[in-house]
C-alpha cells in the first residue's frame, strides 16, 4: 500500500508526526534531536499546526521529556503557556460537566459522557494531554427535548455561534417547525452565554444520513463508570469508544490528527482491548468498513501494529486501503474544498462506499434527502404538507453544488 512519502510533507507536520510516534514508543526518543539538527523548522509553524491538528499537549509533553538542545529557547516557555491554557479550560469544562450531571441526576435523567473529559481520561488517562472545548451528553431519545428545556433553564441557549446562515434559517421558523428539524437531528447545541461553554445534546452518535442503522440502544449495554475529577461518570467501554470514534472520524472526514492521535493513544493505554468483540459489534452495525479506515490510518501515519482480527480483513480490502491514503492527503496536506456542499458529497461518496449492505445504502440516500434549515425556511408548510420539503430538497443540492 502506498502511503505519503516524507518528501511530501512540510518539515513541520513531519515533525509533529514524529512526535506522536515518540510519545507512543513507536520511534527512538534521539530521532527528535536528529530531525531539529537536520531540518529548518519553522517553530511557530509548529505550534500552529500542533494547535491546528489538536496534537499542543502531546508536543509540550513530548518534547518536555526529550528536552532537546537545539531547541530555541523561546519554544519551551510558549508551549508552557499555552499547555497550562488548556489545562485551565479543561478543568473548567470538567466543573461545569459534574455540576450539570448533578442536576440531571436530580431530573432522574441518564446521560453518557463521551469525547471531551470521556476520551481525555478513557485513551489518555490525563484531563490535560486533550484538547476539547465542548462538553457532549448522549441520552436516550425520549429525553431529547427534556433535557434541552432543562438545560436552558440552567443559562444555555440555542448555540449563537452556529453559522449565520442556519441562525438566520431558525429564526424563521414557527416552533413547530423548529421540534420537527430538531427531532431530526443527532444533536441540539446550545451555549451558556455567562461562561462561553458548549454543550451539544446527542440522541445519536452518528448523524442519521450518515449511518441509517447507527442508533445508540446498543450503546447503553456497553457502559463503564470513570472516576473523572473524584466522581463517577458514566462513559463508554474502551471498545465501543474506539468504535464510535472511528465511526465519527469518517463522518468528519478524519479532519485533523488529534482524532486519529486519540484511538492510536486509546489502543496503545488498553493493551487488553478486546477485538474480537469490537469486531463483531462493527459488523452488526455495518461500520466494519470505517473501523478498518480509521485504523488503516492510524497504522500509516504513526506506524502502529495492528492485531490479526484487523489486518486480516484490511488486507483484503484494497479500496479501503485507497481511500486511507486519499484522506491522508487531505488531513495532512490540508486539500482545500471550495464549497461546504462539495464537501458534504465528498463525504457522501465516502459513506456509501463504506456500507457493505445494500439496503443501507438505499436508506442512506433517502436520509440525504432530509430537509435542512435552509430547506424549512426557504418556504413554510403545514406539517401535514412537511413531505414536501423531502421533493424539493434533490433541487437545492444540486443547485448549492454548482
Amino acid at each position: 500500500m502506498s502511503t505519503l512519502r516524507i518528501t511530501e510533507l512540510n518539515p513541520e507536520i513531519s515533525f509533529l508526526l514524529k512526535c506522536a510516534r515518540v510519545y507512543l514508543n513507536i520511534d527512538d526518543p534521539c530521532e527528535i534531536n536528529q530531525l531539529i539538527q537536520q531540518t529548518s523548522l519553522n517553530w511557530d509553524e509548529v505550534i500552529k499546526m500542533a494547535q491546528v491538528h489538536r496534537v499542543l499537549p502531546i508536543l509540550h509533553k513530548t518534547l518536555t521529556l526529550v528536552s532537546p538542545q537545539e531547541l530555541p529557547d523561546f519554544v519551551l516557555p510558549k508551549l508552557h503557556q499555552l499547555h497550562f491554557k488548556n489545562i485551565k479550560r479543561n478543568f473548567f469544562l470538567l466543573q461545569e460537566l459534574i455540576r450539570f450531571l448533578d442536576i440531571l441526576k436530580k431530573h432522574q435523567i441518564d446521560a453518557i459522557t463521551f469525547k471531551g473529559p470521556m476520551t481525555a481520561m478513557v485513551a489518555y488517562g490525563d484531563l490535560s494531554l486533550r484538547t476539547f472545548y465542548d462538553l457532549d451528553l448522549l441520552v436516550h431519545s425520549h429525553d431529547f427535548f427534556k433535557l434541552r428545556d432543562i438545560a436552558k433553564n440552567h443559562g444555555y441557549t440555542c448555540d449563537l455561534l452556529m453559522a449565520k446562515e442556519e441562525r438566520e434559517c431558525l429564526t424563521k421558523l414557527s416552533f413547530q417547525d423548529q421540534e420537527l428539524y430538531f427531532n431530526s437531528q443527532k444533536e441540539y447545541s446550545l451555549v451558556n452565554a455567562k461562561n462561553r461553554i458548549f454543550l451539544d445534546i446527542h440522541q445519536g452518535v452518528l448523524s442519521k444520513q450518515f449511518s441509517p442503522l447507527f442508533n445508540t440502544q446498543w450503546i447503553w449495554e456497553h457502559t463503564q463508570q470513570v472516576k473523572i475529577g473524584g466522581h463517577q461518570v458514566l462513559g463508554l467501554t474502551p471498545e465501543v469508544q474506539i468504535l464510535v470514534l472511528c465511526a465519527q472520524g469518517v463522518e468528519d472526514c478524519w479532519n485533523h490528527l488529534g482524532k486519529l492521535f486519540d484511538v492510536a493513544i486509546l489502543i496503545k493505554n488498553h493493551p487488553d482491548l478486546d477485538w474480537d468483540q469490537l469486531v463483531k459489534l462493527s459488523k452488526q452495525m455495518d461500520v466494519l468498513p470505517r473501523l478498518l479506515l480509521g485504523l488503516c490510518l492510524i497504522r500509516q501515519l504513526y506506524g502502529f501494529t495492528l492485531p490479526d482480527q484487523i489486518e486480516q480483513p484490511l488486507q483484503n480490502c484494497t479500496f479501503i486501503q485507497k481511500l486511507a491514503e486519499a484522506l491522508q492527503r487531505q488531513i495532512i496536506l490540508k486539500s482545500n474544498i471550495n464549497s461546504k456542499s462539495k464537501l458534504d458529497l465528498l463525504n457522501a461518496a465516502y459513506q456509501l462506499r463504506l456500507m457493505s449492505q445494500w439496503k443501507n445504502r438505499i436508506k442512506f440516500i433517502l436520509t440525504l434527502m432530509q430537509p435542512t434549515l435552509a430547506d424549512i425556511a426557504t418556504v413554510s408548510l403545514p406539517k401535514s404538507l412537511f413531505f414536501i420539503y423531502y421533493l424539493l430538497r434533490p433541487f437545492r443540492v444540486m443547485q448549492l453544488s454548482k
